[in-house]
């Protein structure tokens, strides 16, 4: 009887620890990681040891981004588990920890035992990281090849297709990506899958339709749960932009308010518009502490006579020309996506808004050139030699350009560019040759940067407060990211301080940017830099 009885309680043990990994498995299977892990660790405390519900529980922490725990519990059982799944497990650990060569060693190691014991599944989630690695190192060619064979494998997983479209709209193969979804949505027969919708509303949005792009994304909306606050607070600021480009102003204001009212006030603060707006802020404070110490010393009269001499000018005027130059970029880049794109909204829509920024871009510097060229004449002043200098320092100018080349490529390596610090202002992972052209005529801007706007600040205020001042203007211009191009701006005033000579800055900015552009196109690694 006592036999009997063990036996019996050995067997309920056993069907209890059956029972809640069951539950666990189900409740995996459906999303609810939550339950799912509290179903694993009651059959764990039924069942000690249980490797089915130690790999599973593992499988659930990393879905709840509890990385660190799954990776020792993996690691624990992996030489007990047969097959390969726990290193898949930790290869996806790996490449969410960043820890990416580990990511590509544990992923190889995965790929060569899926060869001698085949799991579908299993392979087609080590393409799936494999094709990650290769976007990140910007080999996109080979991505695309690891996410197709992901598909080819599992093909009614929407997270591989999603990646995939994702991919190719980003590479602006816009038909390419809505063919994927389209073929997802055939043979799964899921239509109502919300982050689809969204993407190909998204998709609509690139390509000109205004109106089945906001037909999607509305559905999207209207698809998405309660809890998915980030995904409405996404939708929600495209389906505005998208009210205002068709002239619906009531309903772009009310989806903009509701995107605020989900979004997460903290994310947005901390953003490289914030960023933006902080250095206007200490622009104007500047402004203030120049303007306070003129006043106590008594020497307004002095500035404004030097200003109004005829071989001066003054920080009016030339504030003057940037807000001319700033205008008349925008007016051409707003033609420019009326006509090309008829949207006026381009500067803000996927893709379409590299062309429109390097339309905007090469107008103001065009603009701001030209405007800087006649005041120095109209000041009875020679306009190479005042706003340009000699030419006896270009190789300085070429060392700097460098450093610059340099300086950006590492901000942007130890940033995430998609981040609270910004991308780069414009897209050099897609060069068109507006952009080359962009790239090219900016520098021009010297011409009014150092060569008017700084002289106008170091007669008004102190020599050190003007560096500061026109860094940080220089750097509000060209907007993203702010921080980095603050710390260029300034430094490139500084030598013009030393040296007297604005060309060594505009040969400096020539090689940097042109430097950047060839980098970019020459090297995988430093394209992926300016992808987003």
């Amino acid at each position: 009887m006592l036999g009997m009885l063990l036996a019996s309680a050995v067997h309920a043990q056993a069907f209890s620890s059956d029972r809640y990994l069951q539950e666990c498995l189900r409740f995996e299977a459906g999303g609810d990681h939550g339950t799912a892990r509290q179903s694993c660790l009651n059959a764990l405390q039924a069942e000690p040891g249980m490797l089915a519900a130690e790999l599973a529980l593992g499988r659930i922490e990393i879905e709840l981004g509890e990385l660190g725990s799954a990776q020792t519990r993996l690691n624990r059982i992996r030489r007990q588990v047969e097959g390969p799944e726990p290193i898949v497990l930790l290869a996806e650990i790996a490449f969410l920890s960043e820890a990416f060569e580990e990511a590509a060693g544990l992923a190889a190691t995965a790929a060569a035992a899926l060869a001698r014991d085949v799991n579908l599944e299993l392979s087609a989630r080590v393409a799936f990281l494999e094709a990650a690695l290769a976007a990140r190192d910007g080999r996109y060619e080979d991505a695309l090849r690891s996410y197709d064979r992901a598909v080819v494998l599992d093909g009614l997983n929407v997270r591989y297709r999603l990646a995939d479209a994702q991919l190719r709209f980003r590479l602006g193969d816009t038909a390419g990506a809505m063919e994927q979804l389209r073929h997802y949505e055939r043979i799964s027969g899921d239509v109502r899958n919300p982050d689809v919708t969204s993407l190909q509303g998204r998709l609509h949005w690139a390509d000109g339709a205004l109106g089945p792009a906001t037909d999607r994304i509305e559905e999207a909306l209207a698809l998405r749960s309660l809890r998915d606050s980030g995904g409405q607070s996404d939708d929600l600021r495209v389906l505005a932009l998208l009210y205002y480009a068709q002239g619906d102003l009531q309903s772009g204001g009310i989806a903009l308010r509701e995107a605020m009212r989900r979004g997460n006030l903290l994310t947005d603060l901390a953003s490289n518009t914030m960023m933006w707006l902080l250095a206007l802020v200490v622009l104007l404070g500047l402004h203030l502490v120049g303007e306070s110490r003129q006043a106590s010393l008594q020497t307004g009269v002095v500035a404004q006579a030097d200003a109004s001499s005829p071989h001066g000018w003054s920080v009016g005027q030339a504030y003057g020309i940037l807000l001319a130059s700033a205008l008349m970029g925008l007016a051409a880049a707003l033609a420019y996506s009326s006509l090309v794109y008829q949207n006026l909204f381009a500067l803000v829509t996927p893709l379409q808004q590299g062309e429109a920024r390097a339309v905007y871009f090469i107008a103001f510097a065009l603009v701001a050139a030209g405007l800087a060229w006649q005041r120095a004449r109209q000041a009875g002043v020679d306009p190479i030699e005042r706003l340009l200098g000699k030419s006896d320092q270009l190789a300085l100018g070429l060392l700097v350009g460098v450093g610059i080349v340099g300086l950006v490529i590492a901000f942007l390596t130890y940033t995430d560019a998609s981040g609270i610090f910004g991308t780069f202002f414009l897209d050099l992972s897609r060069p068109t040759t507006l952009t080359v052209v962009a790239l090219a005529l900016i520098p021009l801007s010297e011409l009014y940067f150092r060569g008017i706007l700084y002289p106008a600040l170091s007669r008004r205020y102190s020599a050190s407060l003007a560096v500061i001042a026109t860094g940080l203007v220089w750097a509000i211009a060209f907007g993203t990211p702010v921080i980095l191009l603050a710390v260029i701006g300034i430094g490139l005033t500084q030598l013009h301080r030393q040296r007297g000579n604005a060309l060594t800055v505009l040969a400096a900015l020539l090689v940097g940017w042109v430097g950047l552009l060839i980098a970019a196109v020459v090297s995988p690694a430093v394209r992926s830099l300016f992808f987003v």
